[in-house]
């Protein structure tokens, strides 16, 4: 009888406990793909920044001059697209996070099984 009461209540804790362990592992997962990303993002932008920091140190003369200026003007129109594609990329991976989340609601519910 105390043995079926222990299984019992030990059935129901593990019903509990599944969906908030499945949170945590994606959480976990979309933590370290945010991090990715991040990490990611912020290397190429110190790569463009130290690229520029070069070819400012290399002005030497006037046609060197005019072709720090346009490769300015270059590295800002590509600046510019990066940080679009960087946003689209960020708020498709916070979409996806909700919908996983969301789905994750959805089958723990009682209602929905």
């Amino acid at each position: 009888m105390a043995n079926e009461a222990l299984t019992k209540i030990s059935e129901q804790y593990q019903t509990f406990l599944n969906p908030v362990i499945k949170a945590n592992k994606l959480s976990a997962a979309n933590l370290e793909a945010l991090v990715n990303f991040q990490l990611n993002t912020l290397q190429s932008y110190i790569d463009l920044a130290i690229g520029r920091i070069k070819a400012a140190a290399n002005i030497d003369n006037p046609d060197s001059l005019r072709d720090f200026l346009t490769g300015q003007a270059e590295s800002i129109a590509n600046l510019h697209q990066k940080l679009l594609d960087d946003s689209k990329a960020l708020t498709d991976l916070t979409t996806r996070f909700k919908a996983e989340f969301d789905k994750l609601v959805q089958d723990s519910l009682p209602i929905s099984k």
